[in-house]
């Protein structure tokens, strides 16, 4: 028998467009040439004015409303299915919950079954996401080779909870072909949708995809019931979308879902609304802090989506983060509408079994990263678990679950007892660069990023200091380019990158993913050009798996940074956008245009002294901005303390002298002076940008164990410090951020060496006032004790001599200079320190 092909849905929609241009055309031209039509026909016809014009009304507005007979329909039946017909259909099926629960979803998607892919669309967003990630992550796993039984490799099997009309397994197809499964099942208990289901498996030819009108919670695959295959463990993938808050049962399938995952590859997303006022512990170790709503919107879309038996109570949304170990999480919110008023919490979840092994991961945190503090009240905020009971007791013990139903030979299930679930970074799939850090009040003042680069010069670092292979360092992480530079140029051991902002750290976490997954084009268009029209889709299609959960919510939430350019957002790209302003309004663009593009350093000097130094030097731009310190904090990240370290040696005016006088006979800007020439020119060339940027080195991060190198840890330097074991690093780069704590006195002996600083404890006003005032000492103490001997710490100063040198002598350290900027010329290619010190650990007597 031959079946009739279906005719191709983009083919019907243009049929349809094409005939509603018609009609509106003709409706609109009879409008136009309404009183020419009507003096023509009125002489040939024997009918009055008025009536002649009544008919051409009437006649204008039937073509017009026919033309928009097709796009009126929709949106009404969708609206009186929704928002009318619950009120008007009662449904009182006798039998039990399931029977009325089936019977109240029949009810209500009868009369728009055939609408719902079409209506849903701009409401239930998210999906895409979900399904991106889930196989992005497939895709990117190891993959067990399992066996079943004596059958050879363990089957693939997907199911699809709630699946309605089949929308998502033809969505994914353009992510995983769906011949990646062995086995697809679609789970739903109402008719009408699955109806369109069956008709779009039939459309595409899809043989693995089957359909079943089963409970979710409930639910059997012909493999379990025929004895083929052991239910537990058994399948790949299971989703969910919109379907969570739908099913009444929702601990009974929670723990089904447990059961027959695999616990080793096994991946469950689910995207969803919700609602929460909560941000307890365990949000602030998944990272979900964010998804506190007003008490008005959590109110109002509880009750409104109740009407349609859809329940946001937040006790849906734990118990699956209880349940599951959490891989990905982000809330979101649909302005489907663009109102600021109207925007709909959802949220996107990707998890796994928590009986996954996570004690890679684990070691790699606690021993690799030095993290051996963990949660105690002396050491780093990390979590081991957001509920606070061990993750991995030993000895293991059984618990019993809910049964797995499958008839007469069905018999009870036991499940290992694992413990609380871990935190999405315990659950992360390829390389552990992020420690595990508690989103702290502190981290909601640092909406973005400051620093978009890195100003201090690497290579100076790596050439002065010796970096080599077996060093262990640590480094403020700012923008991440410092450190990668170190990775390439020296290969250490390991790289500690700190930053108590967790955006810069989320940066650096996107370059190293983009180097691994992303090839050279799309990684120079992100940090080169600073731009990327595919940005958001790579991110979560590639770039995802090697990303920590939090790292991916804040460029999902933040993906429009690549859409124009980067180097122009966070607080220091105001600094780009006010210096393009000035040459604006100076009328020097084209002389910066010359300056970044000059062949030789005689040009570049003749250009700065004779048309750019009088504008940054002229008094005007000296004091609103330079001089500034509100301007010098938000747009340069230079605090008042900084300020005073380099107003000691001189004027403002002195200082930007010193600075910006001697960059122009330096090098050429175009060819080796990627700092200065981004700043002008907004982005990099190939032959002037950081070396990581460069096909070379990219090529051999991404080829080595460069990258193995890195953890990032989102804390202040010194609760690092305190975390790590002693004498287990060899230098320590805190670039310019001694100059940012208060002046202690020389007077004011360092603490002892066993004493806790306060801010660990629960101290009065005066204990917390002394220990800010005495934090420096702290980290100097540690320093001491982490860095092995002929180990040394080394900083930048805006001060010639900084104050806290004598701190360092007092702890026992040799101080010495690396380079003083004296006589007009540069320390290196930056120049914008007066001072390169280093400290070095010396064996006491």
């Amino acid at each position: 028998m031959v079946v009739a092909k279906p005719t191709p849905r983009h083919e019907r929609i243009m049929r349809g467009t094409i005939g509603r241009i018609l009609l509106l055309v003709g409706s609109a031209a009879l409008y136009v040439y309404f009183k020419p039509l009507k003096t023509l026909l009125q002489s040939q016809l024997p009918l009055s004015s008025h009536l002649l014009g009544y008919i051409l009304t009437l006649l204008s507005s039937l073509l017009l409303v026919l033309g928009l007979r097709q796009s009126l329909t929709t949106p009404l039946r969708f609206a009186y299915n929704c928002f009318i017909k619950p009120f008007l259909v009662h449904v009182n099926h006798p039998g039990d919950e399931e029977d009325v629960h089936k019977s109240r979803l029949d009810s209500f998607y009868s009369g728009q079954a055939d609408l719902y892919d079409s209506t849903r669309t701009q409401l239930l967003k998210g999906r895409e996401t979900m399904l991106a990630l889930l196989a992005s992550h497939l895709k990117a796993q190891p993959q067990a080779q399992g066996m079943a039984g004596l059958r050879g490799r363990k089957p693939k099997i997907w199911v699809d909870l709630g699946g309605g009309t089949g929308w998502n397994i033809e969505k994914m197809d353009e992510y995983l072909p769906l011949t990646y499964f062995d086995s697809i099942y679609l789970i739903d208990l109402c008719e009408p949708l699955l109806e369109i289901a069956r008709a779009r498996i039939k459309a595409n030819g899809w043989k693995n995809v089957h359909v079943l009108c089963q409970d979710a919670s409930k639910f059997v695959l012909p493999e379990w019931e025929k004895g083929e295959l052991d239910p537990r463990g058994s399948l790949t993938a299971i989703t969910m979308s919109y379907s969570l808050s739908m099913i009444p049962p929702f601990y009974q399938l929670l723990d089904r879902c447990d059961q027959v995952l695999d616990p080793k590859t096994g991946l469950m997303g689910v995207v969803d609304f919700y609602t929460s006022r909560t941000a307890d512990n365990k949000e602030r170790a998944i990272g979900t802090a964010s998804k506190r709503v007003s008490w008005f919107a959590k109110w109002f879309w509880e009750c409104w989506f109740e009407f349609d038996n859809v329940h946001l109570h937040g006790s849906r949304r734990d118990y699956l983060e209880y349940k599951m170990g959490t891989i990905k999480t982000y809330n979101g919110r649909n302005n489907f509408l663009n109102s600021w008023f109207i925007q709909i919490p959802y949220y996107v979840f990707l998890g796994c079994s928590r009986q996954r092994d996570a004690s890679a991961t684990a070691k790699s945190f606690q021993i690799e990263a030095g993290n051996a503090l963990g949660q105690t009240n002396t050491g780093l905020l990390t979590p081991t678990s957001p509920f606070g009971t061990p993750p991995m007791p030993s000895p293991k013990c059984t618990a019993e679950m809910p049964e797995l139903n499958l008839g007469p030979s069905a018999v009870e299930q036991t499940i290992y007892e694992v413990g609380a679930p871990l935190s999405p970074f315990h659950y992360h799939l390829r390389k552990a660069w992020r420690v595990p850090y508690l989103e702290e009040k502190i981290h909601e003042q640092f909406r973005t990023h400051i620093y978009g680069w890195t100003w201090e010069d690497p290579a100076v670092d790596v050439k002065k200091l010796g970096i080599n292979k077996d060093d262990h360092v640590l480094a403020i992480t700012s923008a991440g380019d410092n450190v990668l530079h170190y990775a390439l140029a020296a290969q250490p051991a390991r790289i500690h990158a700190v930053d108590m902002n967790p955006c810069q750290g989320h940066i650096l976490e996107l370059k190293l993913a983009a180097i691994q997954a992303l090839e050279y084009n799309d990684f120079w268009m992100m940090f080169g050009e600073g731009r990327h029209p595919q940005f958001e889709k790579l991110l979560t299609t590639k770039l995802s798996p090697f990303l920590s959960s939090h790292a991916y919510a804040y460029w999902k939430a933040h993906s429009s940074q690549f859409s124009r350019n980067f180097y122009f957002r966070g607080y220091s790209g105001w600094a780009l956008r006010l210096a393009q302003v000035a040459f604006f309004v100076a009328g020097v663009r084209g002389d910066v245009k010359r300056l970044f593009n000059a062949s030789s350093t005689d040009e570049q000097e003749r250009i700065w002294r004779k048309r750019l130094r009088p504008i940054f030097l002229n008094k005007v731009m000296v004091k609103l901005f330079l001089g500034n310190p509100m301007f010098n904090w938000h747009a340069l990240g230079v605090p008042m303390n900084q300020m005073n370290c380099f107003l000691k040696d001189g004027s403002v005016e002195d200082f930007v002298e010193a600075t910006f006088d001697p960059i122009p006979k330096l090098t050429t800007l175009k060819d080796d002076n990627y700092f200065f020439f981004l700043c002008l020119n907004g982005r990099y060339t190939r032959a002037s940008c950081p070396a990581y940027l460069k096909p070379e080195g990219f090529k051999l991060l991404k080829s080595g164990r460069g990258t193995d190198s890195f953890k990032l840890h989102t804390d202040t330097i010194l609760n690092v410090l305190r975390g790590l074991p002693d004498e287990s690093l060899t230098k320590i780069i805190v670039m310019d951020s001694m100059d940012w704590f208060d002046p202690i006195p020389p007077s004011t002996p360092l603490p002892a060496p066993t004493s806790t600083a306060q801010d660990t404890l629960d101290p009065t006003p005066e204990l917390a006032l002394e220990h800010l005032r005495s934090e420096l000492d702290y980290e100097i103490l540690e320093m001491r004790r982490v860095l092995k001997i002929g180990g040394m710490a080394v900083w930048r100063s805006a001060g010639k001599r900084p104050w806290y040198i004598q701190r360092f002598e007092l702890a026992g350290f040799r101080v010495s200079p690396i380079d003083i900027r004296e006589n007009g010329a540069a320390i290196d290619r930056v120049n914008m320190y007066a001072s390169f010190w280093k400290a070095e650990k010396i064996e006491t007597a």
